[in-house]
C-alpha cells in the first residue's frame, strides 16, 4: 500500500468524522440558542398573563366590595321600611 492509499483510506474517512462533528456541534448550538429563547419569551408571557390576572382580581374585588356596600345599604333600608310598618 503506498502512502497516497494510506491517506486516503485513513485520512478521508477522518476528516469526514470531524467535518460531521463539527456540524452537530454547530446543530446543538443553534438548538440551544433556540430553546433559551422560547423559554424566555414563555417567561415573559406567563408574567404577563399573571399580572393581567392580577388586575382582574382586583378588579372583582373592588366590584364585590361596591357590591357588598351596596347590599349593606340596602338591608339596612329594609329593616327601616319593617320598623317603620311595626310601628305603623
Amino acid at each position: 500500500m503506498t502512502n497516497l492509499q494510506l491517506v486516503l483510506t485513513i485520512g478521508i474517512p477522518s476528516l469526514l468524522i470531524l467535518v460531521g462533528m463539527f456540524l452537530n456541534n454547530s446543530r446543538s448550538n443553534t438548538l440551544e440558542g433556540r430553546i433559551d429563547r422560547l423559554g424566555t419569551e414563555l417567561n415573559a408571557r406567563i408574567d404577563r398573563m399573571g399580572s393581567e390576572l392580577n388586575a382582574r382580581m382586583d378588579r372583582m374585588q373592588a366590584d364585590l366590595s361596591q357590591f357588598y356596600q351596596t347590599l349593606g345599604r340596602h338591608d339596612a333600608e329594609i329593616t327601616n321600611l319593617k320598623e317603620a310598618r311595626r310601628r305603623a
